[in-house]
């Protein structure tokens, strides 16, 4: 990526590479903030293979000290903002960083807690940068490095420290590049959270490894703000998980605002309900184009074709250089079209999970990656998702999979979010449960959403409870975090 970085710029010098807030920053600057950036952390006393943690919103700091970081082959560790001090801790005593290059407000997360060095963005960061040189010394990336430790939502338990390499980011950015026909007339938005794998490949990586701008808006703040963005920098390319669509078609206004430059609207990290992809359709006249991945396979594994064929509810074909099974327990193949768990082989896939060789081993069989991710390939190669397998519900010694009960219950008018989960039985094992969320003063209740389900679901899959929230909680990625439910 650094390689192909230097020769953009060279190659297109004055062409704009981050915009924001007005601020626009040249392919010949950038390559300039990235070498300084380095020189001074080399002065700061960080070394190869020393780890650097990045805590903040998206900036054009973010994507400079990310660069930089990598520039000296130093480790970038992306983290969430959003988490408190204690899942902070948890990340840093794993880790155990050199550095934490943060914001002024999220700094005190971080006070006390080791000796790590603290870069404070804002006139700290300037200074540093100022007072520094343009890194002349040159580098030479194995493939094998790791250049990014990408630590786990954690949803399901303790983070865990992904370790991805310098091939992983580049396989994985260089095919879906190409796959998205991206160019350097493109201009990429980056509003989902920077610190996310999705958003680094699919949005930072994507538009700096073609030569395109990339547009940051430092976070979600609504459709409103997104939409005007879109129409004044002339967005061509958008991602965001399935709830930044949801809400941008409910937004009233949409029409007011010129988004006829948008030819590019990607999706993943959830799944995208069908309603939502034909509302989107309709009022932008254009294709959410949907993926899977996973952080572990640096994230992207299939994407939904540009053109040929499309299935409805399917997360695509394989991309380019990467191969997928669906396997059993024992890790052996199941045929077409029957469900089993997803397994994974390929340049993008992980190196494995940092100080955690027990469950790289569990995570590993004969060298393919397994997902955790249930779901089938039909006969033309096209995946399908059914759920996560830690989510499988055994009723009475028969699967439900809550994502098929969820589908039904989100085409209900009155439903605007649902999970469904397994709850202890003491005759059946478990039972299902659903959790809705409905718009503020809908009147809904259980006993009209059963009756809603009765013929579209066999008998044993309707929840026998339903719980009604104002809303269901929820990560940055928009997954909701069916833990905290249960």
């Amino acid at each position: 990526m650094l390689q192909r970085l230097r020769n953009i710029s060279k190659k297109l010098p004055e062409h704009e590479a981050l915009v924001y807030k007005g601020q626009k920053i040249s392919y010949s600057q950038f390559d300039r903030l990235v070498n300084k950036t380095a020189d001074a952390l080399l002065k700061l006393g960080i070394k190869e293979g020393d780890r650097v943690i990045l805590c903040l919103l998206n900036c054009p700091e973010f994507v400079i000290s990310y660069y930089a970081i990598m520039r000296i082959k130093a480790i970038v560790v992306p983290v969430n903002p959003a988490y408190t001090v204690a899942e902070l801790r948890t990340i840093v005593k794993d880790c155990t960083p050199s550095a934490i290059i943060t914001s002024d407000i999220m700094a005190e997360k971080f006070i006390g807690q080791d000796k790590s060095e603290l870069i404070i963005v804002g006139k700290e960061f300037d200074r540093l940068i100022d007072s520094s040189n343009e890194l002349q010394d040159e580098y030479h990336y194995n493939d094998n490095d790791t250049a990014v430790l990408l630590y786990t939502s954690g949803t399901t338990g303790v983070p865990k420290g992904v370790m991805l390499t310098h091939e992983n980011l580049y396989s994985n950015v260089s095919v879906i590049a190409k796959t998205l026909e991206l160019n350097s007339t493109d201009r990429v938005m980056l509003v989902a959270p920077a610190y996310h794998s999705a958003a680094q490949t699919g949005c930072m990586n994507n538009a700096l490894y073609t030569g395109a701008s990339l547009v940051i808006h430092d976070r979600w703040q609504g459709p409103k703000s997104v939409l005007a963005a879109i129409e004044a920098e002339k967005v061509t390319m958008f991602f965001g998980p399935p709830v930044f669509y949801q809400m941008i078609c409910s937004f009233p206004q949409y029409a007011d605002y010129d988004t006829s430059f948008l030819r590019l609207a990607l999706t993943g990290a959830a799944p995208l309900p069908e309603q939502i992809f034909n509302k989107f359709k309709d009022m932008f006249k254009l294709e959410i184009v949907e993926g899977y991945g996973l952080s572990e396979a640096s994230p992207v594994v299939s994407l939904v074709p540009l053109k040929g064929m499309k299935k409805s509810g399917s997360a695509g074909l394989p991309i380019d250089g990467v191969e997928v099974r669906i396997i059993d327990e024992q890790g052996s193949d199941i045929p077409r079209g029957n469900i089993g768990e997803i397994a994974v082989k390929g340049p993008n896939v992980m190196k494995g999970y940092y100080n955690n060789e027990e469950e790289t081993r569990e995570t590993f069989i004969s060298g393919w990656l397994r997902t955790g991710d249930l779901g089938y390939m039909d006969d033309d190669g096209y995946i399908f998702i059914i759920d996560r397998k830690k989510d499988l519900i055994i009723r009475g010694g028969v699967n439900v999979y809550p994502r098929e009960i969820e589908e039904l219950l989100s085409q209900h008018p009155k439903v605007h979010e649902v999970a469904v989960v397994g709850i202890p039985n003491d005759l059946l094992g478990e039972e299902v449960k659903a959790f809705v969320a409905s718009p503020q003063g809908v009147d809904i209740n259980a006993r009209e959403l059963k009756e809603f389900c009765r013929g579209k679901l066999a008998n044993y899959k309707i929840p026998r409870q339903f719980e009604f929230k104002e809303e269901l909680p929820k990560n940055s990625t928009g997954k909701i975090l069916k833990r905290k439910l249960v």
